[in-house]
């Protein structure tokens, strides 16, 4: 008996879903509608400051989705929260102008008051 099976069942037989769901996304991306679940888990994160889980899931976030400013700039933040304003600056420099500007602007002063802090020693 010959059975005709689909191709992508064939492929996720014996696996379960959330390796599934990020097999699926690993092979869309990068795509301008993905990434916005793990920023949303991020944000969360943050909030409840879970600072590296949220850096985890907002690089996720990007890479899966490198069109959406929101995202590298969620990261900026994330990043000078976590003391690495070098690398927060870095992000920030892939905000496109005029968007997000009053989180570029808060990540911009976050920067400048971590940066100065870290220069004079405390």
């Amino acid at each position: 008996m010959n059975r005709h099976r689909e191709p992508e069942k064939e492929a996720f037989e014996g696996v379960d879903s959330p390796t599934r769901d990020r097999l699926r996304e690993e092979a869309l991306r990068p795509y301008p509608a993905l990434g916005y679940d793990h920023e949303r888990l991020a944000m969360y994160l943050i909030d409840k400051e879970a600072f590296e889980l949220a850096e985890s899931e907002l690089r996720r976030a990007v890479w899966l989705n490198p069109y959406e400013p929101r995202f590298a700039a969620h990261l900026a933040w994330c990043l000078c929260r976590r003391k690495r304003y070098a690398e927060a600056g870095e992000w920030l420099a892939k905000v496109p102008a005029g968007c997000l500007p009053e989180t570029v602007a808060e990540v911009n002063q976050m920067i400048r008051e971590g940066s100065g802090a870290a220069s004079q020693g405390g």
